[in-house]
């Protein structure tokens, strides 16, 4: 998730604080429980920019690991009140990136997931919001399952059965995160999983589109490219993913 902030960057008293490579991580859990899924951010990194064909910068990440869903709300409450309720937070300050995340059962996918979002800010001048949605969810899972998220899958997999299309223009048609549902979570991961795993053709296209932007240019719309490539788009994924 993405919040644009304005304020200078923010300092506290933290229990644990150590830095691995480009991130600087300041903890309210012992380093012990956290450190493993902390050594494995810079290979999460690599793994994007192999991906996805781009520049991953080492951009400083400043990451806060909070120990409870208390201390995450009573720390994000007072400086971003709409995000109070989430478990896990990206936030582009003008000169800094953070990632905030509640230690929990699902903390280390939250944490690959917002950590997605900041290497991808930090390294690309704008993103769609679908785009950027469906690249974190991809990367959110560990790099052995290759992007492959198994409950928006079967989700997704029940969707057609029942010949409902994967949304498309819906999705590039969004402006504002807000409108983000759980639908438009799952749709946008669809065409993500389906680009980088369907044919060379389909990986490069997205790879191309995302290089486009990483310089500075306009590349248009996303699904028409699709569509130049896959006339009948729908039952391409459709035979893909049954």
């Amino acid at each position: 998730m993405l919040i644009a902030h304005n304020q200078p960057a923010w300092s506290e008293e933290w229990p644990d604080t150590f830095t691995q490579k480009n991130f600087r991580v300041q903890s309210q859990v012992s380093t012990e429980k956290i450190l493993p899924a902390i050594q494995a951010l810079p290979q999460l990194q690599e793994q994007i920019a192999e991906d996805l064909g781009i520049t991953v910068y080492d951009e400083t990440i400043d990451v806060m690991i909070f120990s409870s869903s208390y201390q995450f709300r009573k720390y994000i409450r007072p400086r971003i009140p709409e995000a109070a309720n989430r478990p896990a937070l990206f936030v582009k300050a003008p000169d800094r990136l953070y990632v905030f995340v509640t230690y929990s059962r699902s903390w280390e996918t939250d944490l690959r997931h917002e950590v997605t979002h900041a290497t991808l800010h930090g390294s690309m001048p704008y993103l769609p919001i679908w785009i950027d949605e469906g690249l974190a969810k991809y990367f959110e899972v560990p790099a052995e399952l290759k992007g492959r998220n198994d409950e928006m899958l079967s989700n997704l997999k029940w969707r057609l059965r029942f010949r409902q299309p994967i949304r498309a223009r819906e999705l590039e048609e969004m402006q504002d995160l807000t409108d983000m549902r759980t639908e438009h979570y799952r749709d946008s991961w669809a065409w993500i999983y389906f680009c980088l795993n369907h044919t060379q053709e389909s990986r490069v296209l997205l790879q191309n589109y995302l290089k486009e932007i990483q310089n500075e240019e306009v590349p248009g719309s996303f699904v028409d490219q699709m569509l130049g490539l896959f006339p009948d788009l729908q039952q391409s994924a459709k035979n893909f993913y049954q």
